[in-house]
């Protein structure tokens, strides 16, 4: 892996909500943190990891989390909606010709894969924070999305 590539990475992590990247290509593993205060990021390179651990580690990723606006106490509760985390290609599914991870009117549960976001060959998923049901999707399969751009509109659970 480059250094020019190890940039963009960097700058994609400091650009996004993701708070950690890691990541292993050909035996190197590179993990990118956020530091929780404002300041620079802290990288780390260790060393190559063996491929058993590799996919382990790839399919135990860290996904995404989204921060939510506190829900008003009234009853007329609003929709949640679902920004993007980073800049990248969206996909409704987990894998090409896989059916997609949500629908309209679909009932989540909160920390569920909703979508997955594709970043320099990196695949990152996007999870609910809130159970409710899936009142539409704002992107289409395949497109390219910017940071902080609607993705879903989520009726919390128990509102109508």
């Amino acid at each position: 892996m480059d250094l020019a590539k190890i940039e963009q990475l960097a700058d994609l992590v400091s650009r996004s909500r993701i708070a950690e990247l890691d990541l292993t290509q050909d035996g190197t593993r590179i993990r990118i943190l956020k530091n929780p205060a404002p300041g620079p990021l802290a990288g780390d390179l260790t060393a190559p990891a063996s491929p058993g651990t590799a996919d382990r580690e790839y399919q135990e990723a860290h996904a995404a989390t989204l921060e939510t606006k506190p829900q008003p106490e009234a009853s007329d509760v609003a929709d949640v909606i679902v920004p993007a985390p980073m800049h990248g290609v969206f996909h409704q599914a987990a894998a090409p010709g896989a059916p997609p991870l949500v629908e309209v009117g679909a009932s989540i549960e909160a920390g569920q894969n909703i979508c997955v976001i594709e970043a320099m060959k990196t695949f990152i998923g996007v999870v609910a924070e809130t159970p409710g049901t899936v009142v539409a999707i704002l992107a289409e399969n395949g497109d390219e999305i910017e940071a902080g751009q609607p993705l879903f509109r989520i009726r919390p659970a128990g509102t109508s």
